[in-house]
């Protein structure tokens, strides 16, 4: 592990800002000014004879050894704080019980606090540890790609053991790290800046990357959406999966802005950044089609707010539909509201898949959709 430049913000300084995304994200205006997810310019085409029992319906597929009872993933959220530990495992909760996949915030914060005290008990940090709630789910780490300068394959390793985590996600948010304050708050110098800018060199750090870690490695965008060419070059690189996270949902260069007076003129600039999730998907299909590799997942996210945009990102192409920040406050509410939550999300797409005439993820395909 190399040691962090010397202007880095410290673990107390970035386990702060931790916090104030999970704050804003929960109570604060950060979407987009005007650009939308697509997905509502798509109509499912209705059957009214589905012809079939809706419990003869099983969206069940197996991914990584892990079987998910629908395709759906629970998005990386939040990170390691103390306020992060109950969300996380209230979500864990309602993952195992409905056989949904589960994402957890960046680990950089674990990683950062191990290197300075080594004796530390990585599990016993809160918001990772949730194995002991999540037997049988299928669990994803996660650490932005800029810090692929800081950790190297060992440190990663060592992330994915101690969440007890299935596969690795490496988040891209390149504009979200030039956006980032030094610190929160109006007092910040002007100029300041808090977030990882080199992000020079990152794929071929990123193909090492899979080429040494046994478990899977997940490219995901954090809201802005990930493009063809950018597509393209990870798949060359090797990762085993990407998430797309389109624009649409929570734009984090806005929650960003928010937490510093300066930041929040600069991020103004991105209300409309990127691309929109429908868009997203269906390129991303497109250049995984086209691709050697067969055996690539592709998930897609960025604002799905029920299950109907859910199944239609599946028909677009995805094999797994992300929801995050649609699932926040139910797992900030605890267990109870985020399995109850978990639960309708769940039952809303295997309706819309039923009533779409769908049997299995098999049918779910670009002829079940219209433009609106």
């Amino acid at each position: 592990m190399t040691e962090p430049p010397a202007s880095a913000p410290s673990p107390e300084e970035n386990a702060q800002r931790k916090r104030d995304h999970l704050r804003l994200s929960l109570a604060g205006d950060i979407g987009f000014a005007t650009t939308t997810t697509g997905l509502e310019r798509l109509r499912v085409r209705a059957r009214a004879l589905p012809e079939r029992e809706l419990r003869d319906v099983d969206l069940s597929t197996e991914l990584w050894g892990r079987r998910l009872a629908v395709p759906l993933l629970i998005s990386c959220m939040t990170g390691g704080v103390s306020e992060a530990g109950p969300v996380n495992r209230a979500l864990a909760v309602a993952a195992q019980q409905h056989g949904v996949a589960l994402g957890l915030g960046s680990g950089r914060l674990l990683l950062d606090r191990a290197g300075g005290r080594r004796s530390m008990q990585l599990d016993r940090l809160p918001g990772f540890h949730v194995r002991d709630v999540a037997p049988d789910v299928l669990l994803l780490a996660n650490l932005g790609a800029v810090q692929l300068h800081q950790y190297g394959p060992a440190d990663c390793a060592r992330l994915v053991g101690q969440c007890g985590a299935d596969a690795l996600v490496l988040h891209l948010n390149a504009v979200q790290e030039a956006v980032q304050a030094g610190t929160a708050g109006s007092s910040s110098p002007p100029g300041a800046r808090g977030g990882d800018t080199d992000f020079a060199g990152l794929t071929e750090r990123i193909a090492r990357l899979c080429e040494a870690l046994p478990a899977p490695v997940i490219a995901k965008e954090v809201g802005f959406g990930l493009g063809p060419a950018d597509v393209a070059d990870l798949l060359d690189a090797g990762v085993a999966g990407v998430d797309v996270a389109g624009a649409g949902g929570t734009n984090w260069a806005r929650v960003e802005g928010l937490r510093d007076d300066r930041a929040g003129r600069v991020a103004a600039a991105f209300a409309d950044w990127g691309w929109p999730t429908a868009d997203a998907v269906r390129e991303a299909r497109g250049i995984l089609d086209r691709h050697v590799r067969d055996d690539v997942l592709l998930i897609g996210s960025g604002g799905l707010l029920h299950g109907v945009d859910a199944l239609k990102v599946l028909c677009l192409g995805a094999d797994v539909a992300g929801v995050a920040r649609g699932l926040l406050a139910a797992g900030a509410a605890g267990p109870a509201a985020a399995v109850e939550a978990v639960g309708v999300l769940s039952e809303q797409l295997r309706i819309a898949a039923w009533a779409a005439g769908a049997r299995s993820v098999a049918d779910l395909g670009p002829a079940l959709l219209i433009s609106a």
